[in-house]
């Protein structure tokens, strides 16, 4: 690109081919919907991603998450239409359901205890939003955590961003992916969110703790259902009535057709359709998730393209209760609620920046700031901190409550696995 004014053909195609790579592979991998960054100042707040443990070694950790023998992701069940908010009920329940290995009968090994109360521990679930299993040594160690969601009947299914190896793959035969553990992701407070892309959604998550971090690092809860009593009605009238869109990511990599020189100037528009049009297609081909590029340009952010998923409500129903609840990523995606505790996005390379995410209205006109504060407010009123140890596991309902981190120091190890 620093040789533009005396490009050849030759030179074109390679500076094409190049994007084109970039696109297909740089450019697919970091789209995730979760924020990526190494230089911001940080106190607490939204997203991230894990790393695997001394006990969790795998060849296969570093992005490679194609399990063939693991169904993919079931799509997102949407339902709804017609739901009315002015009815919507406050939950008497408390997040989560505790269970301990002392109510493990005498006698009975934690398997047993499992599969002998695997219907209740359902219903339980689906009742109770979550639950935290604490104290029991049988999910000290991978393998076990693997016996304990056998004797439930639980089947796993890919990670609902597999197909952008968002997620490390810690054990294949298990299905077991990486939490947010990464030392450079250690100062990022993880928002509050939902497993889900518009178009795939896992029913249940099993969070698994193999080593807590030295401080901080809790596990957090969100309920849906409380979220969604605890709103102003006025702000969740507006993005209900218009629906919500994701910028799941940017490419960041066309800025220097800002700065063609004047002789080139005309060829600015005719290489922004070519270079959309095979970052479409590359990210059609690569990516399971119905993304629409659309260009962005502004002083702050250069010439961008940025990856929307498809206009969706931020409440849906419950796949198998029918109740409605608070089903928006806003409190992680959203770039200014992340600006606001990790502070801007330093100056840094393109790869860097991949991975910024924004929400706007259906439209995509701006949600207010206003607006956006009050979500936060009554985000961080209702969150539920579970601060669990070495063979604790938070089983969580994906479409009723809603999960994400807090900020940590020192080694954290947790991995988790998703179930249809």
């Amino acid at each position: 690109f620093f040789f533009w004014p005396r490009a050849t053909p030759l030179a074109m195609r390679s500076v094409f081919s190049c994007c084109c790579l970039l696109l297909a592979q740089g450019g697919a991998a970091a789209l995730v919907g979760q924020p990526l960054s190494q230089g911001r100042a940080g106190r607490r707040s939204a997203v991230g991603m894990v790393t695997a443990a001394p006990e969790l070694k795998d060849k296969q950790q570093s992005f490679d998450t194609s399990i063939a023998e693991v169904p993919k992701c079931p799509e997102t069940v949407w339902n709804s239409e017609n739901i009315d908010l002015a009815a919507v009920q406050s939950p008497s329940r408390v997040l989560p359901v505790e269970i301990t290995a002392a109510d493990v009968p005498e006698g009975m090994s934690q398997e047993e205890f499992f599969r002998a109360r695997r219907p209740e521990l359902l219903e339980q679930l689906t009742a109770g939003g979550a639950i935290w299993l604490r104290g029991f040594d049988l999910m000290k160690t991978k393998e076990g955590f693997a016996s304990f969601y056998e004797q439930l009947e639980l089947e796993p299914c890919q990670d609902p961003l597999a197909s952008v190896g968002a997620r490390a793959v810690v054990d294949k035969k298990s299905a077991m992916y990486e939490a947010v553990n990464k030392p450079s992701r250690a100062k990022f407070f993880v928002g509050m969110h939902a497993e889900s892309t518009y178009k795939r959604t896992n029913r249940l998550g099993a969070f698994v703790c193999f080593k807590q971090a030295e401080t901080g690092g809790e596990f957090l809860l969100l309920d849906g259902h409380k979220m969604l009593k605890d709103l102003d009605p006025a702000v969740l009238r507006r993005l209900y009535d218009k629906g919500v869109r994701f910028s799941n990511a940017e490419l960041p990599f066309f800025d220097f057709l800002r700065t063609l020189p004047e002789p080139l100037q005309p060829l600015k528009e005719p290489l922004k359709g070519v270079f959309k049009a095979v970052a479409q297609v590359a990210v059609g081909a690569k990516i399971d998730m119905e993304l629409e590029l659309r260009w962005d340009e502004n002083e702050e952010d250069g010439l961008r393209l940025l990856a929307f998923s498809p206009t969706q409500p931020p409440v849906n129903r419950h796949p198998v209760t029918g109740e409605p609840a608070w089903f928006c990523n806003v409190h992680s995606h959203s770039r200014y609620l992340r600006d606001g505790r990790d502070g801007k996005l330093v100056e840094s390379s393109g790869a860097s920046k991949l991975n910024v995410t924004n929400m706007f209205y259906g439209d995509l006109s701006e949600v207010s700031a206003d607006d956006l504060k009050h979500i936060d407010e009554v985000t961080m009123k209702n969150l539920v901190y579970v601060p669990m140890e070495k063979g604790d596991v938070v089983l969580v309902d994906n479409y009723q409550v809603m999960h994400g981190r807090d900020v940590f120091t020192g080694e954290r190890l947790h991995a988790v696995t998703w179930f249809q």
